[in-house]
């Protein structure tokens, strides 16, 4: 029995759900099909589950999977006061500024500049800026930048003469080295105190929005978006618990010592291609991973085996089209050299396919759940608060 995918696979289905391809093919009235599409082929349970060398249906009694009910956290519907938080945060985060009258700057004053930034006489990457806030006295800025600004005068151009720190980790390529920054302060100014309620159209019209309804639309697609991908979240963390406590399963023999074995055979050898001690890598000491690695894996496994018992039961095919979408999807996301690495990476194609065919299993699982939040209300009536629902 080789290493599988599965769990790999399981942390990213919901982002890549769109890849899936369960059941038949769509059919085409295109008469210029490309000869890759030609090809593609509906893999069956009966082939997918070959990849197995044990008939899953004599491990597990399945319960009944489609007609569950997962209780959520909370209600992920973006209300107003959601929105509100929201841009009061953005508020915070981007404060609004007016021109002072002072003319002479002093530490802790709020200077607007433009400045330009030279190493031998050349402009470098990131180094200029016009409109540039920044409070004297802050450390936002590298030593002697902000000290050789205070008792200059607005509308005074200065010429600092500084170094780059040797350990400066924001650009290593400048680390020790001298350059030439030169500034002109535009004003000194004063944080505006703005409060939601004090939004107009045009304190947002020179930042890409039209009007407060233009940002709170935005904010509220924003948030959406988070909380749908949350929700999907507790909804499969939700599903495969419910599958564990709902189902039973015995593991074939020697399974279980052989997952553990492999698993413990490549922490060691990423733990060494590191350089780095067990603990440092692994954030525990090497007794407290093998304290715990026999019950991770066995939760695995389990998991494994009821979502292949449901490939079986729901009789489901893959495309091998959409399968190959997924793996070179995941082959680039993840910086992997090609297919054939992946493949022996993880056990062989057939293995990685058995593995993306129970993601689509548990997706579908997903798209049948009804949920509640936990304080029983409904959430739902239907599968329209499932993974279909984007």
């Amino acid at each position: 029995m080789k290493k599988k995918l599965v769990m790999v696979l399981m942390a990213v289905m919901v982002a890549t759900a769109a890849l899936g391809g369960c059941g038949q093919k769509g059919a085409t009235t295109d008469s210029s099909v490309s000869a890759e599409e030609e090809k593609d082929v509906e893999i069956p349970a009966k082939e997918l589950l070959k990849a197995t060398d044990y008939k899953v249906e004599k491990y597990v009694k399945l319960n009944d999977y489609m007609n569950m009910t997962v209780e959520l956290s909370k209600d992920y519907t973006v209300s107003d006061a959601d929105i509100q938080s929201y841009i009061e945060y953005l508020m915070s985060m981007y404060p609004s500024y007016e021109v002072s009258d002072k003319k002479t700057v002093e530490s802790g004053d709020v200077v607007n500049i433009d400045y330009v930034g030279k190493i031998d006489g050349e402009e470098f990457s990131g180094g200029s800026a016009t409109g540039q806030h920044l409070k004297i006295g802050s450390g936002s800025f590298i030593d002697g930048f902000e000290d050789g600004l205070i008792g200059k005068n607005v509308g005074e151009t200065v010429e600092l003469n500084l170094t780059f720190p040797e350990d400066y980790s924001n650009n290593t390529d400048l680390a020790g080295k001298a350059v030439v920054f030169t500034v002109t302060i535009n004003s000194i100014d004063t944080e505006k105190e703005m409060v939601y309620d004090d939004l107009t159209d045009e304190n947002f019209g020179n930042k890409g929005i039209s009007t407060v309804d233009d940002l709170k639309s935005q904010v509220s697609s924003v948030l959406e978006n988070r909380n749908h991908s949350s929700k999907m979240t507790e909804i499969q963390s939700g599903v495969l618990q419910k599958l564990l406590d709902e189902c039973e399963v015995t593991l074939p023999d020697g399974l279980l010592d052989q997952r553990i074995t492999e698993y413990k055979e490549r922490v060691n050898n990423a733990v060494e291609k590191s350089g780095k001690s067990f603990e440092d890598y692994m954030g525990m000491s090497e007794d407290d991973f093998n304290n715990q690695v026999s019950d991770y894996i066995e939760e695995s496994l389990k998991q494994e085996l009821i979502l292949e018992a449901v490939v079986k039961d729901m009789n489901l095919s893959v495309s091998q089209k959409n399968f190959e979408e997924f793996v070179d999807s995941y082959v680039s996301s993840y910086n992997i050299a090609d297919r054939d690495t992946f493949y022996k990476e993880y056990g062989g194609e057939d293995y990685i396919r058995l593995s993306y065919a129970e993601n689509q299993a548990l997706s579908k699982i997903m798209e049948s759940v009804k949920t509640k939040v936990a304080d029983n209300t409904d959430a739902s009536d239907d599968a329209d608060s499932s993974a279909d629902a984007e």
